[in-house]
């Protein structure tokens, strides 16, 4: 059985039950999100073949991750780990960067960098699969969604070089959801559907909804499915 560890902030998280105590209500464990849908569609196809565990925390970045990677990943001795970081951290989302873009983006690709290198060291034969963090202008970022992209976009850039250079697989996200607000927009308009066509797909500009849910879910099973 290969172990398949989800890490990440509250996108991955998913409202799962965290406590060891509850750990025995196998409904709550997995959580709402994207993890929910791929472990519904692999524990379908392999039956048996994958333990799935999600140690997603709401809040979390780079920096904050750190002091819990070691009993929540390290530990957990995956086989698969699938990461999704990036859109918290000190720049939050107002597009204000108390360290200076450029140490932004810095501390963040070497936090990054440092978290795979110690999963990498503790096993050498680990897979990764890293997702491209997203954002869509909605809500209360949108007056600031200019210069916050400004830097997120190379955090993104970041994340992807990432992979590259430790042979991960990259779920890539960002084109393909600005693609869909698209295509969907007047699909929407033509329904009667009020909603904003951003937030139909991202509620709050972050927080993906059911439907995108599936699609990071489906966007991901397509990266993975190559590497397994």
């Amino acid at each position: 059985m290969l172990r398949l560890l989800f890490q990440g902030d509250s996108i991955t998280d998913g409202n799962r039950y965290k406590e060891e105590r509850k750990r025995w209500d196998l409904n709550h464990q997995i959580g709402h999100s994207y993890v929910f849908d791929i472990v519904g569609e692999l524990g379908t196809k392999y039956p048996g073949k994958f333990c799935f565990i999600n140690r997603g925390v709401s809040g979390d970045s780079v920096s904050t991750i750190a002091p819990r990677w070691q009993a929540e990943t390290i530990d957990e001795k995956p086989d698969i780990l699938s990461v999704l970081l990036g859109i918290n951290g000190n720049g939050k989302r107002n597009g204000v960067f108390p360290l200076g873009e450029d140490e932004h983006v810095r501390v963040f690709d070497e936090g990054y960098r440092a978290l795979l290198s110690s999963a990498r060291k503790a096993n050498p034969d680990l897979k990764l699969i890293l997702i491209e963090p997203f954002s869509l202008p909605v809500g209360e970022m949108k007056p600031t969604y200019a210069e916050f992209y400004a830097v997120f976009s190379r955090m993104q850039a970041a994340v992807k070089k990432i992979a590259e250079d430790f042979g991960a697989a990259f779920v890539p996200v960002q084109n393909k959801l600005e693609r869909l607000v698209e295509k969907t927009a007047p699909i929407l308009a033509a329904n009667g559907c009020p909603t904003d066509p951003y937030a139909y797909w991202l509620w709050d500009g972050v927080h993906p909804t059911e439907p995108m849910h599936k699609v990071l879910a489906d966007l991901w099973l397509k990266e993975f499915y190559k590497i397994i």
